[in-house]
């Protein structure tokens, strides 16, 4: 059988050749390869940058209020405010990140925007974090000593960005609670960013002026102090944890699926001891899918239903940040859409997590 002979992709190519998955040879204005097949020929309309002034007016507000709400930790506000915009003016897509978190700030600070000011500021907020998103990826295969603080920096950003499009209603989907877990689920891959760049560039991030943004992996409480524990929290848990462990069986993947559900839940567990006033528990619970094992991701892609329980465990803990803008209701829309799902041998392991978040 003859091969389709490959080709090589070029940007701007127009909708038909896209579609054809062939090279196009970008004429304008109609490519050759259309003429010639006689096709209709369009390309896609080139997102307008939004103007200097609006950026102007944007970067006035990341340093007057965005800023401020990066964090809890006054320490963490300092860096955001001061030394992040530093390496912001030497990295562009770094500076694009902080307009679109800017805009998304603006967006969900403003409940009564008129109409057109809203839609600017989401049309600000898409271009800068499409754009800034695309340099990102790119520089994840190229860490150096001289762009790892600003990429390290962009990791956070896109994170509340991604978290603060799932908590509002901009681009919603009606998927269901399947598209809502999904789009969740999203963002492992994206905030697992966070954990290369930490690795790559560690030697030069502990030295440099956003060391104080490192934290280390939240600790996993043993099985035996939650076995000790009385709390309604706790009690909850290790009867979900129980029903976990009678699903073991004598093969040898059986065994690992459990131990990576226990493993994770009593990770889960560990957020809830996190007292408010904790330096690392914005860092704990918000990192989560940087820290959760990839196995355990895996199993949720796979919609096994323990693993969804745990995860709506996950959201009421991620319910408690939500007085912090881009977490929003983020954790009861993920309890929300497990707790839709029909899964009878669960449902009695649900009421905990949907009592916190108020379902």
């Amino acid at each position: 059988m003859t091969k389709r002979k490959k080709y090589r992709k070029v940007r701007g190519g127009c909708l038909t050749c896209k579609e054809r998955k062939v090279r196009c040879g970008l004429e304008k204005p109609e490519c050759e390869n259309c003429t010639r097949l006689d096709r209709p020929c369009a390309y896609a309309e080139a997102p307008v940058r939004p103007s200097a002034m609006q950026e102007v007016e944007l970067m006035h507000h990341y340093t007057a209020y965005t800023c401020l709400s990066m964090s809890e930790n006054p320490v963490l506000r300092s860096l955001w405010r001061e030394i992040v915009p530093k390496h912001a003016f030497r990295h562009p897509f770094l500076l694009q990140g902080l307009f679109a978190c800017a805009a998304l700030h603006k967006v969900h600070g403003d409940h009564d925007m008129e109409p057109a000011a809203l839609a600017r500021l989401i049309h600000a907020a898409d271009f800068y974090q499409q754009n800034s998103l695309k340099t990102y990826i790119d520089l994840l295969s190229d860490v150096t000593e001289e762009n790892c603080h600003a990429l390290f920096a962009f990791s956070q950003i896109i994170a509340g960005l991604s978290f603060a499009r799932l908590s509002s209603n901009i681009h919603e989907h009606t998927g269901g609670p399947i598209a809502s877990i999904d789009s969740f689920l999203s963002l492992s891959e994206l905030m697992k960013g966070t954990l290369n760049v930490a690795i790559e560039g560690i030697e030069w991030l502990r030295e440099g002026d956003l060391r104080s943004m490192l934290g280390d992996a939240p600790s996993i409480p043993s099985q035996q102090e939650l076995a000790g524990s009385s709390t309604p929290c706790a009690r909850a848990m290790k009867t979900l944890s129980h029903q976990i462990a009678g699903q073991i069986q004598d093969d040898e993947a059986s065994r690992a699926r459990v131990e990576v559900l226990q493993s994770t839940l009593r990770l889960v567990y560990g957020l809830f001891l996190e007292p408010p006033e904790s330096k690392e528990r914005l860092n704990n619970i918000g990192g989560f899918l940087v820290f959760a094992d990839l196995d355990f991701i895996r199993l949720l892609k796979e919609w096994d239903h323990a693993a969804l329980v745990i995860l709506a465990y996950y959201g009421a803990a991620l319910h408690r940040l939500r007085h912090i803008w881009y977490y929003g209701d983020v954790g009861a829309k993920i309890v929300k859409a497990v707790k839709d799902i029909d899964m009878q041998a669960y449902f009695t392991h649900l009421s905990w997590p949907q009592q916190q978040v108020g379902i």
